[in-house]
Order: C-alpha cells, then sequence, then structure tokens
C-alpha cells in the first residue's frame, strides 16, 4: 500500500472526528463560560457552584466515550455499544445540568455515530422516543416555553445527522465495492496476459519438437544407415565424413531437446503479480505478503483458483470485519501448495455460518483435489487451502 493510500486513508477516518471534536469544544467551552458569568441557576437559588466542577468532568467523559465508539481499529470491542448508550446518557444528563438549549447538540452528535451500530430503519425509529428528553428537560425542569418547538428543532438535527452517516457508509461501501471489482478485474487481466504467454510458448515448443525435432531424429538414422553402409563398402573417407555429421546431428538435436525442456520450465506463470495487482492500493485492512521466492505455478487453473480465493478472502475482510491487518502466504512444499489466510480481529462469538463466498471457495478447491480449513484462533479468523500441484 502507498504512502499516498495510507495518507487518503487516514484523511477519510479522521475529518469526521475532527468536526465532532471542534463542535463538541465549542458547545462544551461556550456553556462553561456563560456558567462561570453566572452561577446562579436553577430558579435563582445559589447552586451554581457544583456545577461549575460537574459540567466539565461531565463533558470530558463524553468525549471519551466518543473517541472510544468512533475507533477504527478493534480496541476495547465489548465496551462500544455501552459507551454508545453512555454518550447518550451523559449528553442527556447535560441538558439537566445546564439550562442551555444547544447543549441538545451532543444529541446531534451521537446520532451521527448511531447509524455505524444500528441499522438504518431502527434509527428512524428510535429518532422521536430519543428526541422526548430534550422536550421534557427543557418545559419541566427549565421552564422553557418554545420546549416543544425547540425539541422538534433538534429531532431534525438528529434526524439530518443520521441520514448523513447513513448515506456515507452506503457511499463508502459502495466505493470499497466498486474498488474491489477494479482490483479484481486487474488481477484477472494480469493473470490472462500470462496464460497467454504459455499457451504460446507452449505451442513453440511443441512446434519445434513435432517438426524440428522429427526431423533431426530421422537425419540421425539415415545418417547412421549411411555409416554402416559405408563400412560395407570400405570407404573410410565417407565414412569418416558421415560420423561427423552424425555427430554433430545428435549434438543438434540434443540441443533442441534442452532448449524445449527450458520453453517448458519458463512457462511458469508470474503468480505474484496478480496477487499484487488484487491487494495494492487497500485503504483497509493493511496486507501483508508472503509468496515463496522459488514457487512454481504452471497450471492456469490452479493459479485462477488461487487468485479467486484470496479475492473472496479479502472480500471478507473488508465486509464482515473491521480488521486492519490481513497476512496472505502462499508456500509449495511436498507436491502441494499451501495458502494460508489470516486476519486480526476480536472474537467475541467463535462460530460462524459458511455462506456462499465460503462455499464457493471450497467447491471451487475441492473441484482441484485440495482441501479447506476455516477456523477462528487466538488472533482472528484463519482459512487454510492445500491444492495438488497436479489435478
Amino acid at each position: 500500500m502507498t504512502q499516498l493510500s495510507i495518507c487518503k486513508a487516514w484523511l477519510v477516518n479522521n475529518v469526521e472526528r475532527g468536526s465532532a471534536f471542534i463542535t463538541w469544544l465549542f458547545v462544551s467551552g461556550s456553556a462553561l463560560y456563560f456558567l462561570s458569568l453566572n452561577y446562579n441557576v436553577g430558579g435563582g437559588a445559589n447552586i451554581g457552584l457544583w456545577r461549575m466542577f460537574v459540567a466539565p468532568v461531565l463533558f470530558i467523559a463524553i468525549a471519551v466515550c466518543f473517541v472510544i465508539i468512533t475507533r477504527h481499529d478493534e480496541s476495547l470491542p465489548k465496551w462500544r455499544v455501552p459507551l454508545l448508550w453512555g454518550m447518550y446518557g451523559l449528553s442527556v444528563l447535560s441538558q439537566l445540568l445546564l439550562p442551555y438549549a444547544y447543549i441538545a447538540i451532543f444529541l446531534v452528535i451521537w446520532s451521527a455515530v448511531l447509524p455505524y451500530y444500528v441499522s438504518w430503519g431502527r434509527c428512524l425509529a428510535l429518532s422521536i422516543p430519543l428526541s422526548i428528553p430534550t422536550v421534557l428537560i427543557q418545559s419541566m425542569v427549565w421552564g422553557e416555553n418554545q420546549a416543544l418547538l425547540t425539541g422538534a428543532l433538534f429531532w431534525t438535527f438528529n434526524l439530518f445527522a443520521m441520514m448523513m452517516s447513513s448515506t456515507a457508509i452506503k457511499e463508502t461501501a459502495a466505493r470499497e465495492q466498486a474498488d474491489a471489482l477494479n482490483r479484481q478485474l486487474l488481477s484477472t487481466q494480469h493473470l490472462i496476459k500470462q496464460a497467454i504467454t504459455q499457451d504460446e510458448r507452449l505451442r513453440i515448443a511443441r512446434n519445434i519438437h513435432d517438426v524440428l525435432g522429427h526431423h533431426l531424429t530421422a537425419l540421425t538414422i539415415n545418417l547412421q544407415v549411411a555409416s554402416r553402409k559405408s563400412d560395407l563398402a570400405k570407404c573410410e573417407d565417407v565414412k569418416t565424413h558421415v560420423e561427423q555429421c552424425h555427430a554433430i546431428a545428435k549434438l543438434l538435436l540434443s540441443d533442441v531437446r534442452e532448449a524445449i525442456s527450458d520453453i517448458r520450465e519458463n512457462a511458469a506463470i508470474d503468480f505474484k503479480g496478480a496477487v499484487r495487482s488484487l491487494v495494492s492500493d487497500l485503504p483497509r485492512p493493511q496486507v501483508t505478503l508472503h509468496i515463496q521466492d522459488n514457487l512454481t505455478l504452471t497450471n492456469v487453473r490452479i493459479a485462477d483458483a488461487l487468485l479467486r480465493c484470496m479475492q473472496e478472502g479479502l472480500t471478507n475482510v473488508i465486509r464482515h470485519t473491521q480488521s486492519h491487518e490481513f497476512t496472505i502466504s502462499l508456500t509449495q512444499q511436498n507436491q502441494q501448495y499451501n495458502l494460508v489466510m489470516q486476519d486480526r480481529q476480536f472474537v467475541a462469538q467463535k462460530s460462524f455460518q459458511q455462506g456462499n463466498g465460503l462455499t464457493g471457495m471450497r467447491e471451487r478447491v475441492e473441484a482441484l483435489g485440495g482441501r479447506v480449513f476455516f477456523e477462528f484462533n487466538e488472533i482472528g479468523f484463519r482459512l487454510t487451502i492445500d491444492v495438488p500441484e497436479e489435478e
């Protein structure tokens, strides 16, 4: 993955968090400023001093919750959903603590995060109930005459934030799918070019063997016959020249056979180039690629199957996990190819349902006489594929 793609991914992942932090800073800073101007809140009673100490703690707690639940790695997975609702509770408490209606902006920030955890339909259903506390607090606690209007306005803000986040999620998914298809196309094109080159090499080798090789063999036999006839005729000069021609013909035939063998051996597919086309410029995950240096892959069907398995494994990581690390290892030993794919993720439940992608992967490998193993380990999800060198 290039430095440019890493920088782009970092900017995309952090611009939303940065704008939310600026909003939090303005809301919390202005609230503390106005509170410092007048301690007497809550009906004129002198109870504002304790609020000066509680409010900063509350605001910082909201920020901490936001930072954790919006992290793009796998840290603190068990705490994310509780902290999501904890941030909502703290945002409601902040409205109880201070009389400023714009404190409800914290709920707008929270609403922008909710679609990353809940489907759009549930967000829409929850939007009204989640806005009711704002109306009740402004009306019953702070005596706001326009509490219903304030609540309705912030409900529309919350709904807008949910809708924008949901749209961003869909656009990200569509972009990732398009990028995946483009990488698959590039890797497939590379493999097709290699297959065409391999076929051309083998065609040339067969033509040399069938035409030149057979003619040289016939010439060698004829020269051998001529040598024996020269013995019967007792023509020493002729025999010497015939034997020289016979030796040259045998040497030439040996050279042709070696050349054909070299052409066949050098017809191996540049599989590493196809894999690099598949994993290059990925914003997520970061792929670590290990392909054996002396690996020889000449069978196009096997190469295509291994490449398709890598594509499916990479697609599963992007679609179904938040993993940022993915390792692909391909080795050749004991007359078989061994492909291992491992992601790094938190595994809450070590069970999975084999979907169409994994089923297709198993069918593709078993058609070549290979085996597929799926398992969860202490690191994450692991796929192991063994394919024999010969079908």
